[in-house]
């Protein structure tokens, strides 16, 4: 059973004793992609995907030339240099990878890319499939996997590709000639502005599109001698990813980027961890600060936190007291401490981290926080206010309508 016309002429030319038992079938995943893409919005919710998101797609097939097998640190990289606020990553990687090294295995080796933020899903299941609807761009290899997302008109690039493993004149051939590879010394943020979309990416896929199940089930019947049903039979879009059953309650820390221009603050994050993991850097400004949580069990990244973000009942005199290096407590209760003793109170509802950061980025800029601000992070904008203790009341709940459906959350 074959999916393309292409195909089956270089089974003509290569093997033609097989020719008389070839059938031209279609592609079942290409027709459920396309029947699933309607649906984007529904699947990047599901995966965590805000709607100011980006979502890159980094896909592997098994092997040592794959993506795993040969450019790893790629995976590593994306988490470093793309702005945590901009961007989600999903690693889809084969089920043969998983199978031959075994799970624990694989998550070992994005360990620290799963705690920057890495989307892994298990090899079981068909989120690959919603990731490929739910995506903006995609980093992969020679797997099929690529030709996909290529089809689905996913702008993208190579990090590995295994040419030898390739059949010559093929689709997958085909794209590998047209797709620019991963420059390990050019921002990756660059080179996926620059990623190329592949228009004729899927008539190379499939020849047969959205007739690939009536084509297969004619065929099943008709070698079984039974008559077909009347029903039709279709393709259906894939279902909605169910939600992680296990999540860290753990935030990555982060180094913050924060640019003043008047009283509007742009807030851009990056994992502190990956910073300087195989050559990956983030391009972060002069004036930068880290951002961690108060029980970052990493002594050195919370020895480095100018912010430390505390449970909603912590007393942040006893955090500057663990944390001398530390200039700020945030609490979820909303309270932004400086270690001199002056507080501010941010709307309920408000993200105390970037709040945090915003708050320093100001009285860096020798501008009086009780002014308030316009944040800007992630493609998203809020009006944000700075009020002393017990003044947020009524003003307060006021200012939180400022955020709107907008606000950096």
């Amino acid at each position: 059973m074959l999916s393309h016309d292409e195909q089956r002429s270089r089974l003509a030319r290569d093997c033609p004793e097989a020719l008389p038992y070839a059938h031209v079938v279609g592609d079942p995943c290409a027709d459920q992609l396309d029947a699933s893409a309607p649906f984007r919005t529904e699947y990047r919710a599901a995966l965590g995907v805000r709607p100011e998101q980006k979502l890159l797609l980094i896909t592997s097939t098994w092997s040592e030339e794959s993506l795993l097998g040969s450019a790893i640190e790629c995976v590593e990289r994306a988490l470093a240099e793309l702005p945590y606020d901009e961007f989600r990553v999903l690693a889809a990687i084969h089920p043969n990878a998983w199978y031959g090294h075994g799970g624990f295995q694989i998550r070992q080796w994005l360990e620290r890319a799963r705690r920057a933020g890495l989307i892994l899903p298990p090899p079981a299941g068909e989120t690959w499939k919603a990731a490929i609807c739910a995506a903006d761009a995609f980093v992969g290899d020679h797997g099929s996997l690529s030709l996909y997302a290529a089809a689905r008109g996913l702008p993208g690039l190579l990090a590995a590709f295994g040419a030898g493993t390739v059949a010559p004149g093929s689709p997958m051939d085909w794209l590998g000639g047209q797709l620019p590879r991963v420059d390990p010394v050019r921002p990756l943020s660059e080179q996926l502005a620059q990623a190329v979309a592949l228009p004729g990416a899927a008539a190379r896929v499939t020849s047969r599109p959205g007739r690939s199940l009536a084509l297969l089930r004619a065929l099943c019947y008709r070698h079984l001698n039974l008559p077909e049903p009347a029903f039709p039979v279709l393709p259906r879009p894939v279902a909605v990813p169910e939600p992680g059953a296990v999540r860290s309650p753990l935030g990555p820390a982060l180094y913050v980027d924060t640019r003043v221009r008047g009283r509007e603050v742009r807030v851009r994050r990056y994992p502190a961890e990956l910073q300087g993991s195989g050559g990956s850097a983030a391009p972060l400004g002069a004036d930068v600060h880290v951002v961690a949580d108060a029980a970052e069990p990493d002594p050195r990244l919370r020895g480095l936190a100018d912010v430390l973000v505390a449970r909603p009942d912590a007393d942040p005199t006893a955090v500057f007291a663990r944390n001398p290096g530390c200039a700020l407590v945030a609490t979820g209760a909303g309270r932004l401490v400086l270690r001199s003793g002056r507080e501010f109170e941010v709307p309920a509802g408000c993200d105390p981290a970037p709040a945090a950061s915003a708050l320093l980025a100001l009285l860096g800029e020798g501008l009086d926080p009780e002014g308030g601000c316009t944040l800007r992070i992630g493609g998203a904008t809020s009006a944000l206010r700075f009020t002393p203790p017990g003044a947020r009341g009524a003003a307060g709940q006021a200012d939180a309508g400022l955020l709107g459906p907008d606000a950096a959350q």
